[in-house]
């Protein structure tokens, strides 16, 4: 009988996906479009999550980072480490959200009013949800950031480390800090309603 060889597949995967990216970026690089296009594929739940951090809007999310992709297109020629890539591509998306972010800020306050109106009777439930929900949108970027891309996309802490181009503990770090706020802030927001 054979001994049993076990693989060590997340190495594997892990080394297969980056030479695969080489491969595709560097397809890119000499304007090879199709390339382009498998990694905005792979780059999008990210890219989303970047700019909903900012947003808080699934739909001026997509928006961003559609908006990123074609700014990444139009100006891959600059790109001066392309083994940075998703780094690269995560600035563009950030300032493209933080524009769009101070565009809806001035529209913000009919958007409420309009809120105000519509809402009715919420459940106990729906109030924790939205509590949850403000708490996180009042976290300082980086926390948020970490927050949905970890929980919201599902990313792995390497994953998030090659998008936002810092190491594994510093991910680590970052989640711990913006779990420690919004368990914090529950702590607050639930001692208050029991004074109401």
């Amino acid at each position: 009988m054979r001994p049993i060889v076990h693989v060590k597949t997340d190495l594997y995967n892990r080394d297969v996906k980056q030479n695969t990216e080489t491969i595709l970026l560097n397809a890119a690089l000499n304007g090879d479009a199709d390339s382009f296009n498998r990694l905005c594929e792979r780059y999008y739940p990210a890219m989303v999550a970047i700019a909903y951090s900012r947003l808080s809007d699934r739909s001026l999310a997509e928006d961003a980072a559609q908006e990123a992709f074609y700014i990444a297109f139009r100006d891959i020629s600059k790109l001066k480490e392309p083994n940075h890539f998703g780094r690269w591509l995560t600035k563009i998306c950030r300032n493209i959200s933080s524009d769009m972010a101070k565009a809806k800020r001035r529209d913000k306050l009919v958007a409420i009013e309009e809120l105000e109106l519509q809402r009715g009777e919420t459940t106990e439930q729906e109030n924790y949800v939205e509590a949850v929900r403000s708490i996180i949108s009042k976290l300082p970027l980086k926390a948020r950031e970490v927050i949905y891309l970890r929980f919201y996309n599902k990313l792995t802490y390497q994953e998030i480390s090659n998008v936002l181009g810092i190491s594994q503990e510093a991910v680590n770090g970052r989640l711990r800090r913006a779990k420690k706020l919004i368990i914090k802030e529950l702590g607050r927001h639930n001692s208050i309603e029991a004074d109401l």
